[in-house]
């Protein structure tokens, strides 16, 4: 890398031909060690696309899910039962959704700069942009959403306090975020639940308790995550949809991704918005 890290963002892509080969193929599929994770084979059916988001929580939670928005190229959204920076959570499986490709998650970290060929066109001012729509159907007397996430990647350390800022995004019912500033890394997303108690980002440039270590990457290819972090929202009984996002801001290069675990619906006297350590 040079000194900003910058000077290698128009060259470096790490098995960009070998990734649209894959994809063209349909090859989606990752191991090492005990567990595997598995792609969405279908690219983007809505019947992958639930089976994947059924890791989280069961039929009876999950009614269907389905891409809004995926890069044409990309391994985007997968199901890992693969034990993996303290995942799953819940179970023996749990989903991961990237900007990139989610199969190369548990690969040796032997690279600073791993990316994939997704050639996701610019979406609300962004490149390889995923927003996975998860249908659900809350209980009878439960006001009280939350699920489990450690976002992972790339960028980190090289592009921290850069318009490099990928970021992490889940919202309730509509799904409104943006960042259309060309070079700005600012991101405008009134109703993410995904931030912490100051009100941080789930982004390369996140800080508090939604800031990015190199320590809590351990075991991925990924060069930084966050801790494991619980997301929560108030909710009324009945259909709702959850959105969940991920994108490459700035450019298509450097991968990101989110481990996402253990939806859950609960009755709760005080179940503030946004994201806090998970202590589970």
């Amino acid at each position: 890398m040079g000194a900003n890290g910058q000077g290698l963002r128009s060259t470096v892509v790490i098995g960009g031909a070998l990734a649209l080969a894959l994809g063209a193929a349909g090859v989606g599929f990752s191991q090492s060690g005990g567990g595997k994770i598995t792609a969405d084979s279908g690219r983007g059916s809505r019947i992958a696309a639930t089976k994947i988001s059924r890791t989280i929580a069961g039929p009876k939670s999950i009614k269907s899910s389905a891409f809004a928005a995926r890069p044409p190229y990309g391994k985007v959204a997968a199901r890992s039962t693969k034990k993996l920076a303290g995942f799953p959570r819940s179970g023996k499986s749990y989903m991961i959704l990237s900007n990139g490709d989610a199969t190369r998650a548990d690969n040796p970290n032997n690279s600073p700069s791993t990316s994939s060929v997704a050639g996701g066109p610019a979406i609300r001012g962004n490149r390889d942009v995923t927003i996975f729509r998860v249908n659900i159907r809350v209980p009878e007397g439960r006001n009280c959403l939350s699920f489990r996430f450690r976002f992972l990647t790339e960028e980190f350390p090289e592009f921290v306090g850069t318009e490099f800022n990928d970021g992490f995004i889940a919202e309730l019912d509509e799904s409104t975020w943006d960042s259309r500033a060309v070079g700005d890394p600012k991101i405008n997303a009134p109703r993410n639940f995904a931030n912490d108690s100051d009100g941080n980002l789930i982004t390369v440039n996140g800080a508090g308790a939604a800031n990015t270590t190199a320590a809590r990457a351990k075991g991925t290819t990924y060069d930084g995550a966050t801790r494991v972090l619980r997301a929560s929202t108030r909710v009324t009984p009945g259909g709702h949809v959850l959105y969940f996002s991920i994108f490459d801001q700035g450019d298509r290069q450097f991968d990101s991704s989110v481990f996402i675990d253990r939806l859950r619906f609960a009755k709760r006297s005080n179940c503030d918005s946004g994201a806090v350590p998970d202590q589970s």
